[in-house]
């Protein structure tokens, strides 16, 4: 043992962190989470019986059934009561990131405006990304979406489900993997939100909403040009200004500092 352990007095924590041994249920549900994240049980695969899982693992019924409540409680796992019950795998995806935001934002009391103001801050160099590494890929791709959009003018709440997963396509087409997981996190926040905006707007239906709407769609159309010129600095700058000029209105109908709210 080193001299510097050797004058720890017994019980202190000053120089060293006492270390907590994993509880076997625990070490059981890391075996079962790596081999869901490897790939090596699928979506939808049901985990073996609890005899099978007992002799595999050499563990007792109780710290097996202890595991998979683990598992379920992350949501890697679902389990079904009864006689043909059983816990089925659940492999990660975005929503489990969706919920965790969610409940974390709303204890927090955080105001709609920070979250409006964290997509300002990340969208406009994804958009920069876009244009600079994957425009033959991308360009085709946002110029059908656009159609898409003009297609649903008339229908103001599908055209703003359309403008938010044009946001998420961006973003996915950014090619950075973690950029598009934080945004991902905030998906279904946002997207609430502006559909909470569409239902409080009382000029939903007039001209000047269209005419709104025609702008957001032309500057959508005019970041495409910048992307596929590959213009990466235009492109940041102008999906800055859209993001700014976009918050603005968005803000204006469910208040800045109201806060976030969408759980059930």
């Amino acid at each position: 043992m080193s001299n510097g352990f050797v004058a720890i007095p017994v019980g202190s924590r000053s120089n060293a962190v006492a270390v907590r041994v994993p509880k076997t249920a625990e070490l059981v549900a890391k075996q079962i989470r790596n081999a869901i994240i490897r790939g090596e049980l699928s979506d939808g695969d049901t985990l073996p019986a609890e005899s099978h899982l007992i002799a595999e693992f050499e563990v007792s019924r109780p710290t097996i059934r202890e595991a998979v409540r683990i598992l379920e409680s992350e949501g890697l796992v679902t389990v079904a009561r009864g006689a043909r019950g059983g816990a089925r795998i659940s492999s990660p995806d975005y929503e489990m990131m969706e919920r965790a935001a969610g409940i974390i934002l709303q204890s927090q009391k955080v105001a709609i405006g920070d979250l409006y103001e964290m997509r300002t801050l990340i969208e406009p160099p994804a958009a920069r990304l876009v244009a600079e590494r994957n425009s033959e890929v991308a360009v085709p791709i946002l110029r059908r979406f656009i159609e898409d959009e003009m297609s649903l003018m008339t229908d103001r709440f599908a055209v703003t489900i359309k403008i938010a997963e044009f946001h998420r396509l961006l973003m996915e087409l950014s090619g950075n993997k973690t950029l598009n997981v934080f945004s991902q996190a905030l998906r279904g926040l946002v997207e609430g939100h502006l559909a909470l905006a569409q239902r409080r707007r009382p000029d939903a239906d007039s001209e000047f909403s269209q005419k709104q709407l025609r702008f957001g769609l032309k500057s959508h159309s005019r970041l495409v040009d910048l992307i596929e010129a590959k213009d990466g600095d235009a492109a940041e700058a102008h999906w800055k200004e859209h993001m700014e000029a976009a918050g603005r209105v968005w803000l204006s109908q469910v208040g800045p500092a109201s806060l976030v709210d969408l759980l059930d």
